[in-house]
């Protein structure tokens, strides 16, 4: 699931690179670009769940 959604952006991307200069390298620069940035926003994403996660367990582990 994950991975569809970062190859989609990073087509949009590389879309948006290649109608915004007609290049073919502003449009690799674009989907690299976007790809990356994608995968970084749901690296984030993840690792907030995660840390809300263990907290909840640290302090279901305290308090019970």
């Amino acid at each position: 699931m994950w991975l569809k959604v970062i190859i989609i952006v990073a087509l949009i991307g590389g879309v948006i690179g290649f109608l915004s200069s007609g290049k073919k390298e502003d449009a690799a620069a674009g989907a690299v670009g976007a790809g990356l940035g994608c995968g970084y926003l749901m690296l984030q994403i993840f690792l907030g769940a995660l840390g809300l996660w263990v907290m909840l367990k640290l302090a279901s582990w305290l308090f019970s």
